[in-house]
């Protein structure tokens, strides 16, 4: 039976309004057809929403029907080299039940609050060890989904060019109810990290990108300090995790994103509000220096698990990827970028950025480093006042020196910047999408401004 929600119009965790006319909680994979065919009962567009800690208006309600799959949320079957779930089902708690049977997903996000349905058929870029894998939807082998006519489908692996297809589909050419994914043993990770400034930065660019590991980067312009944080793989190694670490977890997930946000409501003055930032991120810098020393833990220990309160979550960020071989280049305009921009307007962002080392992964139709390896850069803040106008102008920024973004971290994204990364990509996928879906009962306004 499906259940109405009755909700009145408001702000996700990302503080997107998304504005459905109708909310239901689908509790069987069985009811989404007659949703899909029932136009008249349930009016378009039809969006399916997880954990709903997208950055953008991808799953917009538009006065039509927004599908609740959290109640979808049972881990079907774990095997020794996959694992099948509901799409419902949350990543963390699939990547901790997988932890408990020593077996882990070959790539691990930075937020467990993604649903498994979501994972499937998004792009998701994450920190990557080798060429072939760097988004999460790449780890998909098998989606079993309804068609926009309420036919049931299974799309499996060796299906190449529908599977690349549909990894990043944004539920435009179905709902996906059921996934299987790639899973690999269970591997300590060693955790070292490097603090640098811009010019040293530059200088050992070779040795950082072609020294095993993943690379997570913490970016502060106007410190002009990197902070290389490099998560090797090592079988050999014994699970040490520092008390120091604990600390700088807990201030990484909690207390620099509730700290920004009072700062930026507390303290009026750009200038004070700019000194206090810097002083509370040398101070995470030292204990970042601290909790490198020893560290080796498993990958899903350093996932974020965002509240389920809005108002509590405090985080927001934006994201767009830029070809490896020119990231010093880039990164160095990125601070003038940020040192110029806050000159002019007085804003600067609160939270640490962020950036990800991405291997070519072709695996999917719109990922970010699908022409070849690149590095993330991803503004992060607490969503206060002059983060919008930032990200219009970071956008502008980012698409002039060839970025790539996300239709669902990058926001205020445009049809322009879209155009320009993905060229004939977009014009496949648009054209399919028209093929699969002619009555547009899954397209919601933010795809039809976007990809038409």
């Amino acid at each position: 039976m499906i259940l109405k929600v009755n909700r009145s119009p408001g702000a996700d965790a990302s503080g997107l309004y998304r504005r459905p006319r109708l909310v239901l909680r689908a509790k069987r994979f069985q009811e989404i057809p007659t949703i899909l065919a029932n136009t008249k009962s349930y009016p378009s567009p039809i969006r399916m929403v997880g954990a709903d800690y997208s950055q953008t208006r991808c799953v917009g309600g538009d006065g039509g029907t927004t599908v609740d799959t959290g109640a979808l949320d049972k881990i079907l079957d774990f095997g020794e080299t996959t694992v099948r779930a509901q799409a419902g089902v949350r990543v963390g708690t699939l990547a901790r039940a997988l932890a408990e049977r020593g077996q882990e997903l070959p790539l691990t996000p930075e937020m467990g609050n993604i649903s498994v349905g979501a994972l499937a058929v998004t792009t998701c870029p994450q920190a990557s060890h080798s060429a072939g894998l760097a988004q999460l939807s790449s780890l998909v082998t098998e989606l079993k989904l309804i068609t926009p006519q309420g036919k049931e489908m299974t799309v499996l692996e060796r299906d190449r060019d529908l599977m690349r297809v549909l990894r990043s589909s944004f539920g435009l050419l179905g709902v996906v109810h059921e996934v299987v994914l790639r899973v690999q043993p269970l591997t300590p990770v060693k955790i070292d990290y490097q603090v640098l400034t811009l010019k040293e930065f530059r200088a050992r660019f070779s040795t950082i990108v072609t020294s095993p590991g993943a690379l997570r980067l913490h970016i502060s312009p106007f410190n002009d300090r990197i902070i290389v944080e490099r998560r090797t793989l090592d079988e050999t190694a014994s699970v040490t995790r520092s008390g120091i670490w604990q600390i700088r977890n807990s201030v990484m997930r909690n207390v620099l994103p509730a700290f920004g946000s009072t700062v930026g409501s507390v303290l009026a003055a750009p200038g004070v509000r700019s000194a206090v930032v810097s002083g509370v991120q040398r101070a995470l810098r030292a204990t970042l220096d601290r909790s490198a020393r020893g560290v080796v833990m498993h990958a899903h220990e350093w996932m974020r698990e965002l509240p389920q309160e809005a108002w509590k979550a405090r985080y927001t960020y934006s994201l767009w990827a830029f070809p490896q071989e020119d990231f010093p280049r880039r990164l160095g305009e990125y601070f003038a970028f940020c040192k110029a921009h806050y000159k002019e307007h007085r804003y600067r962002c609160n939270v640490v950025s962020g950036a990800s080392r991405l291997h070519q992964d072709r695996g999917s139709l719109f990922s970010a480093s699908y022409s070849g390896p690149m590095f993330t850069l991803e503004p992060s803040s607490t969503g206060e006042k002059g983060w919008d106008d930032f990200l219009i102008d970071f956008n502008d920024f980012a698409s002039a020196l060839g970025g790539i973004p996300t239709f669902n971290q990058t926001r205020a994204l445009q049809p322009e910047h879209v155009s320009k990364a993905f060229g004939d990509r977009a014009k496949l996928f648009r054209a399919l999408r028209q093929r699969t879906d002619p009555l547009n009962r899954l397209r919601n306004s933010y795809f039809a401004y976007l990809l038409g």
